[in-house]
């Protein structure tokens, strides 16, 4: 018995999916295509075949590639002021595009793994988050740091930094040396100025060339305002960068806050490749010492320093051209009282630059004593706060993307 003839449109489909099958598309199209997803879609495309296997998990050049593209879609990583135990420490991301939406329930990242205790963010580059928690081993304070990739769940194992208690603290930095390709943390002594560097996948902590300043947070009789957050150097063209007072102090009981002036103040940067510094100093403008701390941060990969004026404004310059002293311009000075409405009582706070949002005008900033930030269109002037209402420390807020870097 004879089949009957298929349909017109089913031997028409028959015809379409036979040339599909044999569309061939050259490997280096293939690579184009997948740089362009994100990183969550590229986990599971590993199970497609071998050669996808490899090509995401295991070739540099495609990662250099993914990353360059992810580099356009800047978030923010936000931590909670509650997880911070490593059993329930988690992590939410927004992007910069539009700050003022609400953050879902349920965090983006979380940490689950073996670590113990609880843990704060040092810093943030190429995707890679550095965790560090502190914990006492008899005559030892033992400070832990982990290097983790939320977006493709790889933690590294831990990297231990030994110090005796009772012998002053420590500041830590993350940052990326390009000449070697290598993930660095560097620590910084608050009183001895001592400075260790540890490159990633190395397992001993070098002494470098010590600084001849003391960070500005040393010195607790110069502010009535101030935030842990702040000690951090802070990333920035393959620099870290701190903010120092010049003159050399025994102790700490040797720093009299009233007899420093403005003109002490320096910012020591770090040369992540040759590992050696120099002094950059602030602008012009900043020509006196507020009970309000200046700080350091990084907005759109430019350097800015930000200080309280006069009690009545706040100015943040940016350094547009990174090193060159007089590339420094004062890119927007807000006034107290134009945050009347989101401040209880009109007095000096300290405030942190978070990010300026991808349409250029708006300005997110965090303050100490309030949950929520702030949305300061420096254009038109109008201020309101975000509606993200989740309890999150908005003073650690860092810069994210989402990669395939690897931590080994």
């Amino acid at each position: 018995m004879m089949n009957a003839p298929q349909p017109k449109s089913q031997r028409r489909k028959h015809s379409e999916d036979t040339q599909l099958l044999n569309i061939f598309l050259p490997h280096d199209v293939i690579i184009q295509i997948l740089s362009f997803l994100p990183v969550k879609h590229l986990m599971r495309l590993k199970c497609v075949c071998k050669s996808w296997k490899t090509l995401i998990s295991d070739d540099s050049t495609f990662v250099k590639l993914h990353l360059k593209r992810s580099a356009r879609k800047k978030q923010l990583v936000l931590f909670s002021m509650m997880c911070r135990h490593s059993s329930n420490f988690s992590i939410t991301c927004l992007r910069q595009k539009n700050p003022s939406v609400a953050l879902a329930n349920k965090p983006h990242f979380q940490l689950n793994d073996d670590v113990y205790g609880f843990l704060f963010p040092v810093g943030s580059c190429n995707g890679l988050l550095c965790l560090y928690g502190k914990y006492l081993r008899g005559n030892y304070a033992e400070i832990l740091f982990y290097i983790w990739n939320p977006a493709t769940r790889k933690l590294s194992n831990k990297i231990v930094f030994l110090c005796k208690p009772g012998t002053g603290r420590w500041t830590f930095a993350f940052g990326y040396d390009n000449s070697t390709e290598t993930y660095k943390i560097v620590a910084f002594h608050l009183m001895t100025n001592d400075v260790r560097v540890f490159c990633v996948g190395d397992n001993v902590w070098r002494n470098i060339q010590s600084f001849p300043v003391v960070p500005t947070y040393s010195v607790p009789s110069l502010y009535k305002h101030w935030h842990p957050s702040i000690e951090q150097g802070v990333y920035v063209c393959r620099t870290l960068n701190w903010l120092t007072i010049r003159n050399k102090f025994q102790n700490e009981n040797q720093i009299d806050g009233k007899c420093i002036t403005a003109d002490q103040f320096v910012i020591i940067s770090l040369d992540l490749s040759t590992e050696t510094y120099r002094e950059l100093l602030p602008p012009c403008g900043f020509d006196e010492v507020s009970c309000v701390q200046p700080i350091l941060a990084v907005l759109r990969n430019s350097l800015c320093f930000c200080h309280d004026f006069h009690g009545t404004d706040f100015i943040i310059w940016r350094m547009k051209k990174f090193g060159v002293q007089e590339s420094w311009t004062q890119f927007v000075k807000i006034n107290y009282q134009n945050l009347h409405n989101l401040v209880p009582h009109y007095h000096r706070f300290q405030l942190f630059p978070v990010c300026l949002c991808e349409n250029g005008n708006t300005l997110m900033l965090a303050w100490d004593e309030n949950e929520k930030a702030i949305l300061y269109n420096w254009r038109d002037i109008t201020v309101k706060e975000s509606r993200i209402t989740r309890e999150v420390d908005w003073s650690l807020a860092k810069d994210y993307l989402e990669s395939l870097v690897s931590i080994s």
